[in-house]
């Protein structure tokens, strides 16, 4: 696995932050027609979950990019 400097890690991940969050703004407006198919209703509420968690983690590993925690510290 290659590793970046973090100011490139950073950039890439706000780049696909951005994205995932448009991607879930078009997907939310894409909203399901109220009908009595719950299957449909089911499978796009499911892809809005995974949307949502796909923001989340790009969040969490930005965070952790911007603010990385301290290691062990040797003795």
């Amino acid at each position: 696995m290659m590793t970046f400097p973090k100011e490139k890690s950073a950039d890439a991940l706000q780049i696909a932050l951005r994205a995932a969050r448009e991607n879930e703004a078009r997907w939310m407006e894409m909203s399901p027609e109220i009908s009595a198919d719950s299957d449909r209703l089911e499978q796009w509420a499911n892809t809005a979950k995974l949307r949502r968690l796909e923001i989340e983690r790009i969040e969490t590993l930005l965070a952790e990019v911007e603010n990385p925690s301290p290691g062990p510290t040797l003795r």
